[in-house]
């Protein structure tokens, strides 16, 4: 059949069937009469036997079915042109400083604030340093919501950690209440800050020995010291070896705080970041920044302590609380019971620099809204300053360490004048404790004494003296009025026309670039105590000088 697969079977072995055994019993007829039958018709009848079995037995196969395939052609749709894109506008990168015309409407913040240190609106302060190296920890767990996330910030750093406070442009004049006297000079003061930036060592101090090796104007030439030559220093520009770079470093840190500036934004954030890390981590178990060893560790304390308390008054970063809370807990440790400060913990004698600067570190800290009675240690100081104020030829003057002493001075520096210095810290430490007002007999004489002819700034190197302009700026500001002007001209003239880069003589040789100049911005080791502090005690000092228009509320505008 067509289409059907026939069965094939192989033909059976005739030379088998011929031989196929007799079965026992047969006879010789038998064979004979099947012999006769014809084999032929045998086989073929078997076939056919087979052939029909197999008809019934085997299956057929299945027909293949032919399956046919339509080409289907379908319509090809042309692809439509690509949508015109706009043209990319170049992307503006935020700045360090952003304009801001009004940050906020916050009453704290406004120019007439009535408070000195208002806290940072955002109240969102960092989890921002690295983990407190010391024994006895003081870490302020940070309410930072992300602060078990990886986009944390990971120590003192910049915006994407949390809130933070707005340092940079501006700086306190957001955060805390203006001075009342402006801005003035911020060129002269950025100049300086420029150059404390370029000359802070890797670890984040400044060194009263090693900021010439740190310099980050590597191109820029180097002339030091070209009027004077300072006392005891062949260079005249270096100061004692490491003794001081602690308090170096307090001091330039507060000079970039005193001007608005925080490890949180601003063109300075990785300078203070820097600055802040390294002092946290030369803070000692018991709030003391830096080792005892050396007796005058306490200006360095005071220093640091101050510079703290006012970064975190500027931030509203709460890591830097329990830094500033332990620092003033040990300046009340410090003090002598009833009386003053000096030298070591308790010493049992007074001298009223020290206390000065401790006063001066007190106020900043109340300022940042720490939280310490002052009544007594207000009253135990002003004690002091009562004790060695006396009568010296008709006008009450402020002894140093006895009534009616002169101001100390280095041995490196005996040729120098005598000056009122001790006179200004008592009219700035008493107003600012409180325990005097500008009616006050006593500050109204000690105040006119330094606008005298003989007390005035001038560039005079016996008469050089930035520690007494700075207390003298800081004393008469508070006091205003006449005296404040006569004292405010004299002592930026001489501090503008010192500067170099801006001096006669750098202006005359080209060297009015921080790339031309290495000592742009900066100020000569040539006062009676460089020998000290070197060019980073000159420019940090006389930069603070510069910020005293705006850095506290003036007594007759509501300050305390």
């Amino acid at each position: 059949m067509a289409g059907q697969q026939q069965y094939y079977e192989e033909p059976a072995d005739q030379e088998y069937y011929g031989q196929e055994e007799v079965p026992a019993g047969s006879t010789g007829e038998d064979l004979t009469a099947l012999a006769s039958v014809p084999w032929v018709a045998i086989a073929l009848a078997v076939h056919v036997i087979l052939l029909v079995i197999a008809w019934f037995i085997l299956p057929t196969a299945p027909e293949r079915v032919q399956v046919e395939v339509i080409q289907a052609q379908q319509e090809q749709i042309a692809e439509p042109p690509p949508p015109e894109q706009p043209p990319e506008k170049p992307v503006e990168y935020p700045k360090d400083e952003p304009e801001q015309v009004d940050p906020t409407e916050d009453e704290r913040i406004v120019e007439e604030a009535k408070d000195e240190v208002n806290e940072d609106p955002s109240d969102k302060p960092n989890n921002d340093l690295a983990e407190n190296p010391n024994e006895d920890p003081s870490d302020n767990e940070s309410p930072h919501p992300n602060r078990d996330s990886t986009s944390s910030a990971v120590g003192l750093g910049g915006g994407v950690g949390g809130g933070g406070g707005r340092g940079g442009k501006g700086g306190f004049a957001y955060r805390r209440a203006r001075g009342g006297g402006g801005r003035p000079h911020e060129d002269r003061s950025r100049a300086a800050l420029e150059w404390l930036k370029d000359h802070q060592n890797r670890e984040g101090y400044w060194s009263a020995t090693t900021f010439s090796d740190d310099t980050a104007r590597t191109g820029a030439k180097k002339t030091y010291n070209i009027e004077f030559v300072e006392p005891g220093s062949a260079t005249g520009d270096k100061g004692w070896e490491a003794t001081c770079d602690i308090g170096l470093t307090g001091m330039s840190l507060l000079a970039f705080v005193g001007a608005g500036y925080d490890h949180k934004e601003g063109d300075y954030r990785e300078t203070c970041r820097k600055a802040i890390v390294y002092l946290r981590k030369v803070q000692d178990n018991d709030g003391c920044f830096g080792a005892k060893e050396d007796d005058h560790f306490v200006y360095n304390h005071a220093i640091c302590a101050m510079a703290m308390a006012e970064a975190y008054g500027l931030s509203g970063d709460t890591i830097l609380k329990p830094i500033a809370d332990k620092a003033v807990e040990f300046i009340l440790k410090a003090q002598n019971p009833g009386l003053g400060w000096r030298y070591g913990v308790q010493p049992n004698i007074n001298d009223s620099s020290v206390s000065g600067w401790m006063v001066l570190a007190l106020k900043s800290c109340k300022m940042a809204g720490l939280d310490f009675d002052s009544s007594k240690c207000y009253a135990d100081a002003a004690e002091w300053y009562k004790m060695v104020t006396v009568d010296v030829n008709g006008y009450p003057k402020t002894g140093y360490d006895s009534p009616g002493s002169n101001n100390a001075r280095l041995r490196s520096a005996q040729d120098y004048d005598h000056n009122p210095s001790m006179d200004a810290i008592y009219v700035m430490s008493m107003l600012f404790m409180g325990k005097a007002d500008l009616n006050d007999k006593t500050i109204k004489a000690q105040s006119r004494v330094c606008t005298e002819k003989g007390f005035l700034p001038t560039w005079e190197q016996t008469k050089i003296d930035y520690y007494y302009w700075y207390y003298a700026s800081l004393a008469l500001y508070q006091v205003g009025g006449a005296t404040w002007k006569t004292w405010e001209k004299a002592m930026s003239t001489v501090l503008l026309d010192s500067q170099r880069g801006y001096c006669e003589s750098d202006k005359k040789n080209g060297l009015v670039s921080k790339d031309a100049l290495d000592e742009h911005g900066s100020w000569d080791a040539v006062d009676a105590w460089s020998s000290a502090g070197g060019r980073v005690y000159a420019t940090a000092i006389n930069c603070l000088t510069l910020e005293v228009y705006y850095r506290y509320l003036r007594l007759e505008e509501g300050g305390h």
